[in-house]
């Protein structure tokens, strides 16, 4: 199980392998053996995401993975839709799609919180569209637009970095000093709230500039 789905080994040439060491086992074998220990690894995945969704913040986002045949010589895309939990869990939950109803039918039924994502359209769609849910975008993915547009703009970017950069060394005091709960929350309130709120109205004053076409890096990042 680990050579198959960690190191990208299939059970073909795991077969090989084994016959090469006079382990004799038959190929249909191996598939049953992955079939059945997926069935008992099965409940601890489907505990693990209820628990994540008990989140009243998590990260969720897709990657594109090469899953079974489309047809002889072509692989299929699927994509892995990974959802990280308050205490760290990742659970990759999985779909043949990219479309939003994955994301519908994984959190519509027990998520309420703030949903963390990229640009990624959908995100926010279902957010708008579902009670008790709030959308709000990644620091990291806002970040490397500012890097994007630093060729163009290097003061107003390294302005923009700054404020990031300051909201970073907030959340390392946080868990260097393993700040949880309320604590975590008031020490947010107190130091990262004012610099949020700072950033935005930069933000607003840079997005009057008259050369910030809308094909600008900056005013796209802004």
């Amino acid at each position: 199980m680990v050579d198959k789905f960690l190191y990208h080994l299939p059970l073909y040439r795991q077969h090989q392998r084994m016959g090469l060491q006079g382990i004799m086992v038959s190929r249909a074998s191996l598939t049953n053996w992955v079939k059945r220990t997926i069935e008992l690894l099965r409940p601890i995945v489907e505990a693990q995401l209820v628990h994540v969704l008990l989140s009243k913040v998590l990260a969720m986002d897709e990657t594109p993975i090469k899953a079974s045949r489309s047809e002889k010589g072509k692989m299929k895309t699927g994509y892995f839709w990974p959802i990280y939990g308050e205490d760290h869990e990742v659970v990759f939950t999985y779909n043949e799609s990219r479309g939003r109803q994955h994301i519908e039918s994984t959190l519509k039924k027990h998520f309420q919180g703030t949903l963390i994502s990229d640009g990624y359209a959908a995100y926010a769609r279902f957010a708008e569209q579902t009670q008790g849910v709030t959308h709000a975008q990644c620091w990291v993915h806002s970040r490397r637009k500012f890097i994007e547009a630093e060729s163009l703009d290097k003061i107003a970017t390294d302005q923009a970095l700054d404020f990031i950069g300051r909201l970073y060394k907030i959340e390392e005091h946080i868990n260097t000093n393993k700040l949880t709960g309320d604590k975590k929350h008031d020490y947010r309130l107190t130091h990262s709230k004012p610099i949020v709120d700072q950033f935005f109205a930069w933000c607003a004053v840079q997005l009057q500039r008259s050369e910030l076409t809308p094909t600008h890096k900056l005013r796209k990042a802004l």
